[in-house]
């Protein structure tokens, strides 16, 4: 019985030790996890036109890559319309029948004048499987777009709730495929874009536990609760504090990590005074294996996002905390 529990120790701190660069960083990133609709892994370099871009904290693929739903790329705005919003439809629960949250002006298709998707209200599904959704890297089409608009106010997941929005003018989107096939569209430049991000703490509790129940149930690690604590000193400077109660194999493990996060001028978050304590029976164990790994991003800067292209960029970030936690993100090229 000790050799079993401690074998799913070590696999539960596996687990932990894979998703720590997140874990550290929720407060600061809870609007990636919706941005992103799961947790990813850092950016790599892609095939074909991609460009080398630093390994950043983040991928920000979710926000910049849409679904389509059509065997061929869309070749008009009506076939760009259908294809949309039946994407949409796959990928998101709506909350009625009505197919008209996504409108489309401009003659003269590839240009568009606007490009606008209204998901209130609807629920996204966070556990689900991610795999081969990122692009290939070989652009098919490109679309021009004077003025973007997802308007996500608000997006449901599970009893959670947050709002989105996220603008953009002169904006190009690629037509591509995934590696898995499936044709997507995605906003590779822009000249000037805002991601607003609202939720309360409560909320981005939820939405972490559901995400990490999802992903900690192939390790054997049931997740029973998340507790988060972000207090903003500014709005690029960020103390955070994490609480996860687990269960290893029916037996209780408590686990608390703090971080302070600083991001400066040229968006590069760096990452101080990095602690890890364990709580419950089996919690100082687990905490044993974790700390090696978790010792060697002390002071480690990095850039916050990474983009599916090298034209965006992150320009300005500002985080503010309290009973809600409000995220104001800029971006162009």
């Amino acid at each position: 019985m000790t050799l079993r529990i401690l074998r799913t120790s070590w696999t539960a701190a596996k687990f932990l030790g894979h998703h720590m660069p997140r874990l550290r960083t929720w407060g600061m990133v809870g609007m990636c996890l919706v941005m992103m609709w799961s947790v990813d892994q850092p950016a790599r370099r892609a095939e074909g036109s991609r460009v080398r871009k630093p390994r950043a904290w983040f991928d920000a693929k979710g926000l910049c890559v849409f679904p389509l739903a059509c065997k061929q790329l869309p070749s008009s705005r009506d076939q760009l319309l259908e294809a949309l919003t039946v994407g949409w439809h796959k990928s998101l629960k709506f909350p009625a029948a009505d197919d008209s949250f996504i409108s489309i002006d401009g003659s003269r298709y590839p240009a568009l004048s606007s490009l606008k998707m209204d998901l209130g209200g609807a629920k996204m599904d966070l556990t689900k499987d991610k795999k081969n959704s990122k692009p290939k890297g070989r652009v098919e089409s490109e679309l021009t777009v004077g003025n973007f608009d997802l308007d996500g106010r608000p997006m449901l997941c599970d009893r959670a709730k947050m709002d989105l929005h996220f603008t953009a003018t002169r904006a190009r989107l690629d037509m591509e495929h995934d590696q898995a096939g499936r044709p997507c569209i995605m906003l590779s430049d822009a000249k000037q874009a805002r991601l607003d991000f609202r939720t309360t703490r409560a909320d981005l509790e939820r939405i972490v536990l559901v995400t990490l129940r999802a992903q900690a149930k192939n390790y054997g690690v049931s997740i029973d609760k998340v507790e988060i604590k972000l207090d903003a000193d500014t709005g690029r400077s960020l103390s955070l504090d994490l609480h996860l109660l687990t269960k290893v194999a029916f037996v209780p493990a408590g686990m608390r990590f703090r971080a302070h996060v600083d991001i400066d001028d040229s968006m590069n978050a760096k990452l101080t005074h990095l602690t890890c304590e364990g709580d419950e029976a089996l919690g100082p164990l687990i905490v044993g294996f974790i700390r090696p790994g978790l010792a060697k991003y002390e002071g480690r800067s990095k850039p916050v996002f990474s983009f599916p292209t090298g034209k965006l960029k992150l320009r300005d970030i500002q985080v503010h905390s309290g009973d809600e936690i409000q995220v104001a993100a800029t971006f162009g090229s």
